[in-house]
């Protein structure tokens, strides 16, 4: 039996290792490119220019710094985070998207005629537990509460005291 055990601590252990160093091995790993260096400064700079503005800005409510002088440097910051923002988005005009879907949504072309398809079947919500109403229920499918007869032209109302879309 110890000799089983054995075996298998080997065997785990060998399979840790295996998964440790597959990653060494392939050499996933790629260099950064000098476009991507420069990219990752810029932000890392226009980062610290904001904290920089922030503690300037907490100076001066604080009253640490004179109106003039929060002005002038105020000013050469912002100035600063303009021209690292045009910079950032110079470079990252260049760069691949790093999500398609993200960078290009899709919009579907009937979108206005759908939101107004949901809107004529909308009935506000239940005074009672806040569940969606349909036009037309008599009862909260949530929780049983007697809905109030609603038409079309109250079921988006501001609401009343039954609750928000709500009129009696």
């Amino acid at each position: 039996m110890e000799l089983a055990a054995l075996l298998v601590i080997l065997a785990l252990a060998v399979i840790a290792a295996a998964y440790i160093v597959r990653p060494l091995r392939e050499g996933s790993a790629r260099e950064p490119d000098e476009r991507e260096r420069r990219l990752s400064a810029l932000r890392a700079e226009e980062d610290q220019t904001l904290a920089l503005l922030d503690e300037l800005d907490m100076d001066y409510a604080m009253g640490r710094i004179e109106p003039e002088d929060y002005q002038a440097s105020r000013a050469a910051r912002i100035g600063r985070g303009a021209a690292l923002l045009r910079e950032i988005d110079e470079l990252s005009a260049g760069a691949p998207p790093a999500d398609e879907a993200r960078a290009s949504p899709v919009v579907a072309p009937d979108l206005e005629a759908r939101v107004a398809q949901l809107r004529a079947r909308a009935g506000g919500f239940c005074g009672n537990c806040g569940g969606p109403l349909v036009l037309g229920d008599r009862f909260c499918s949530r929780c049983g509460h007697p809905a109030p007869a609603l038409s079309p032209s109250t079921s988006l109302g501001a609401g009343s005291a039954d609750g928000p879309g709500v009129s009696g």
